[in-house]
């Protein structure tokens, strides 16, 4: 389960995004500019590419605010999306070996 521990300060997404993996999920979680508003936006793909060499048909996103709640509710799509989809990333997992 990933946990609020597991990813960076709301700070740190104004200048840089972050990326992570969890049982054969990547994910990435990035500021994304909007109908000048400021998200966040979060993005889960199979191991075992990184974000530049997946198809992007090959990732889910969702928004959330760019805020302290935004990122709570990213935490909660990321292992909802994962418990609904585990069996696939576990497949991936066991194929690239990592």
């Amino acid at each position: 389960m990933i946990t609020r521990k597991d990813v960076m300060p709301t700070n740190y997404y104004k200048k840089e995004a972050f990326t992570g993996s969890y049982g054969g999920m990547r994910y990435m979680l990035r500021k994304k500019e909007e109908n000048a508003q400021t998200l966040l936006e979060a993005i889960i793909w199979l191991q075992p590419f990184c974000f530049e060499r997946t198809p992007e048909e090959q990732k889910t996103s969702a928004v959330f605010s760019f805020d302290e709640e935004g990122i709570a509710g990213a935490i909660r799509w990321l292992n909802s999306t994962y418990d609904e989809r585990k069996e696939e990333f576990l497949e991936a997992q066991q194929r690239s070996g990592i």
